[in-house]
């Protein structure tokens, strides 16, 4: 059987299907029963659209491109000591999509560091950021929650490592 296109923005639920591969759709925040295959999108224009991270559209709002990213990230509140890791899922100049197993509230600020190979060595982007949306995510046999982040501050040297790896995780 040939397995089909799988939609980033599906996510599964095990309230829903009863284990056949059933979810949410969160492409569009109108949560509609999803199986994650694109071939069977009830909004396929938008899906591809944004899948696709267009630019230059005019419906599109947002000042940067996002680029699909999969790298580890450490985060700790402005006022807790204690360290928590996350996933970031996208980037863009302005912001991160990230997932995370903890719940954090909206308005918070997070101290970042996005984690990311260099040569043979890992290297770091440390940045202040502020939780500007949640939602709870579901997906396979994980139950946590994603976060879109904005930049609140970020050194010029670190803005030049993050434009570099956007670029070279993208050949820009």
């Amino acid at each position: 059987m040939e397995k089909g296109l799988e939609c980033s923005f599906y996510c599964n639920s095990k309230d829903i299907g009863r284990g056949r591969k059933i979810g949410f759709c969160n492409l569009d925040g109108d949560r509609t029963i999803c199986s994650g295959d694109l071939n069977g999108c009830e909004k396929p224009s938008i899906s591809v659209k944004s899948q696709n991270e267009q630019t230059g559209n005019e419906n599109n709002r947002r000042k940067h491109p996002r680029f699909y990213l999969d790298l580890p990230l450490e985060y700790r509140g402005t006022n807790t000591p204690n360290v928590h890791g996350a996933i970031v899922v996208n980037a863009s100049e302005s912001g991160l999509l990230v997932q995370s197993i903890k719940e954090l509230p909206i308005g918070g600020k997070l101290n970042i560091a996005v984690l990311f190979p260099k040569e043979y060595e890992l290297a770091n982007i440390e940045i202040l950021a502020e939780i500007v949306w949640k939602d709870i995510h579901w997906k396979e046999n994980w139950e946590g929650f994603q976060f879109g982040l904005k930049f609140l501050q970020i050194s010029e040297e670190d803005y030049r490592k993050l434009k570099q790896l956007l670029n070279e995780e993208h050949g820009l």
